[in-house]
């Protein structure tokens, strides 16, 4: 796909030489397995290019999760992201999936990663090498098909 065919399809309008490089580096990016890091100021679309290489991904039939990081409370966050076993918790009534085991087969845009706690931004590096993780009061790593990880600082 074009460059100007993507700007068309995502509504992005202008025509800097960083503006194609950055959707040429995306095209180029979406063709492979690898985990990107997408960084930038507030505001300069960083999610819109996260969707741009899903969309140019061989996933693109699959799950798009985007997840703001610094808006889930601390006491939730491995929770949410990795999942938990019934009763691993007060108020853990039943076993749930994580994002990541949702999104498995899609892709994940993790923003404002930063604001994880250390521990689970551990818990992610490990996810991101090994594609393993461990849901909340479990013991039982589970393995993922780790999704294209589109990360933001």
């Amino acid at each position: 796909m074009d460059i100007q065919a993507i700007k068309n399809r995502f509504g992005i309008i202008g025509n800097s030489p960083a503006l194609s490089y950055a959707l040429q580096v995306a095209a180029q990016v979406a063709n492979t397995d690898l985990t990107v890091l997408i960084y930038g100021e507030s505001g300069v679309g960083k999610e819109v290019f996260s969707q741009i290489i899903h969309s140019l991904s061989s996933r693109k039939h699959n799950s798009f999760i985007a997840v703001n990081c610094g808006a889930i409370p601390e006491g939730t966050i491995d929770s949410e992201l990795f999942g938990h076993e019934k009763g691993s918790f007060t108020g853990a009534v039943d076993s749930r999936k994580g994002y990541f085991e949702t999104v498995n087969g899609g892709t994940i845009f993790l923003d404002e990663i930063g604001e994880l706690p250390l521990g689970t931004q551990a818990r992610l590096l490990r996810v991101l090498e090994a594609g393993e993780y461990i849901r909340v009061g479990s013991s039982k790593v589970q393995k993922n098909g780790c999704p294209n990880h589109h990360r933001n600082q």
